[in-house]
C-alpha cells in the first residue's frame, strides 16, 4: 500500500496480477537505438518469462518495452499524467490500444485531464509501486527516470540498470546508478533469476545466432553495429561492390538481421 496512494484510479483494462512477479521499464524519451533495442529485447523475453512490464506509454524506452512485452505475448499495463481516455503522445495510439488490450491503462487523473508537465513526475510512484522491481534502460545524469527510481528505493523495491559507454551522456544516469549499488544487468536472464524463475535460453544482447547467413551475409553482418552505420562505410569495411552490399543488407532486413534507421544507415537488429 502506498503512503501516498491515490483516492481513485481510473482504469481500461485490468490491473496487473499480484500473484505475478511485474517489473517496470523505464528510460529516456530520446533514445539511442541501442536502449530502444535492449528495452524492446528485455520486455519480450522477460514477457515470454511470465513477468508482467510496467511503463508510462511515452516516447523511447516506454514504448520499447510496452512493445517488447507485446511480441512476447505477456501482459503489459501503460500509467498514464492524464486521463487514460487520451493518448499521450499521439503517435502512440497504436500501441495504446494493444496495451489497454493486453494488459490495462491507468491513471489516477480523471477523464479529460490534460497531459500537463506537473503530472508525470507525480505519476511515477505508480509505475514504480506497481511494479516488484525497475530496470532503468538508458538515463541521463539528471533524467526524470531517477525520480522514478528515487520513488522506487523510498518503497523498498530493487534496481536493476543497464550499463552504457561512459563517453555517453545518455547512459550516465544509468552508469551512477550502478556505481551507487544498483544491480548491473546485461542479459534478461539477470532479472528472471531475481524473480526466481529458472531460465536456461542463452541470449547475447550484441550477436545473432549467424548459422545459415551465406559468407557475405556474414562479411557484411560483421560491419553492423547496433548504434547506425552508413552505407558508405559498411561498403567501405566488407569490400563489396555498392549494389551486391545493398542486395545482402536488404536480404538481412528480410531476415531479420538488420534495420535500416533512415537515410543510408543500417543497424543490427536483436
Amino acid at each position: 500500500m502506498l503512503p501516498d496512494a491515490p483516492t481513485a484510479l481510473f482504469l481500461r483494462g485490468r490491473l496487473p496480477e499480484e500473484k505475478r512477479p511485474s517489473l517496470a521499464i523505464i528510460g529516456s524519451r530520446a533514445a539511442t537505438r541501442y536502449g530502444l533495442e535492449a528495452a524492446k529485447c528485455f520486455g519480450r523475453v522477460l514477457a515470454e518469462e511470465g513477468v508482467q512490464i510496467i511503463s508510462g506509454l511515452a516516447a523511447g524506452i516506454d514504448g520499447a518495452g510496452h512493445e517488447g512485452a507485446l511480441e512476447g505475448g505477456g501482459a503489459t499495463f501503460g500509467v498514464l499524467g492524464c486521463g487514460i481516455n487520451i493518448c499521450y503522445p499521439r503517435e502512440h495510439y497504436g500501441l495504446y490500444e494493444r496495451v489497454a488490450e493486453a494488459g490495462g491503462i491507468l491513471s489516477e487523473y480523471r477523464l479529460g485531464e490534460p497531459p500537463l508537465a506537473r503530472n508525470f513526475p507525480i505519476r511515477n510512484r505508480l509505475i514504480s509501486g506497481l511494479s516488484d522491481a525497475v530496470l532503468v534502460v538508458e538515463a541521463r545524469e539528471k533524467s526524470g527516470s531517477l525520480i522514478t527510481v528515487g520513488l522506487a528505493l523510498e518503497q523498498g523495491k530493487e534496481i536493476f540498470a543497464l550499463p552504457g559507454r561512459i563517453t555517453d551522456p545518455g547512459s550516465a544516469g544509468c552508469n551512477q546508478l550502478i556505481q551507487s549499488g544498483a544491480f548491473l544487468v546485461n542479459r534478461p536472464g539477470d532479472i528472471l533469476e531475481y524473480f526466481g524463475i529458472k531460465f536456461d535460453k542463452k541470449l547475447s544482447l550484441h550477436e545473432k545466432n549467424e548459422k545459415g547467413l551465406a559468407k557475405k551475409e556474414k562479411m557484411v553482418y560483421a560491419c553492423l553495429d547496433l548504434q547506425p552505420t552508413h552505407l558508405e562505410d559498411i561498403v567501405s569495411r566488407s569490400r563489396l561492390p555498392l549494389s551486391e552490399c545493398m542486395m545482402i543488407l536488404l536480404d538481412l532486413e528480410l531476415k531479420g538481421f538488420a534495420v535500416r534507421t533512415g537515410g543510408n544507415y543500417y543497424g543490427r537488429k536483436l
